[in-house]
């Protein structure tokens, strides 16, 4: 029979890298759509003064166009409503909730279904008052 020491330092190793990594996995994670999408827009030197075009930059870095088409943004996004001439068809209020709480109010049609709930960001948690009020600036304007 064979005898293993143990070595309390090389489990004490072990078990803080693990740890180590699995709570920059998690922060990544939990970061990972605020953290890319804030370098992208320090890097386009975006300028929330102008929210139009502070807007029109929270649309592409924010992962909108992905799923929503919007012509003036050149987005083809094909699994959530078209957002093209949002401004005509719904108030301010209305986009503000849609973006802070998207669960509360489901478009009725997407374009290949009846659009699905849980399946738009809850932008209330990810954005601060200022990039709402930047992309619904952005959507309202034709």
């Amino acid at each position: 029979m064979m005898t293993v020491k143990r070595n309390p330092k090389r489990n004490l190793f072990i078990v803080t890298s693990v740890s180590l990594l699995v709570a920059f996995i998690g922060f990544y994670f939990l970061t990972r759509y605020t953290f890319v999408a804030s370098t992208l827009e320090f890097l386009q030197n975006a300028n929330p003064q102008n929210e139009v075009a502070y807007g029109a930059t929270l649309f592409q870095t924010r992962g909108c166009t992905g799923c929503h088409t919007l012509d003036k943004a050149q987005a083809n996004g094909d699994s959530g409503p078209n957002l093209t001439r949002l401004g005509q068809r719904m108030s301010e209020a209305e986009i503000r909730s849609s973006l802070v709480t998207p669960n509360e109010t489901i478009a009725e049609m997407c374009p290949e279904e009846v659009c699905q709930a849980n399946i738009m960001p809850d932008y209330g948690r990810i954005l601060n008052d200022e990039q709402v009020a930047a992309l619904v600036g952005y959507l309202r304007e034709e």
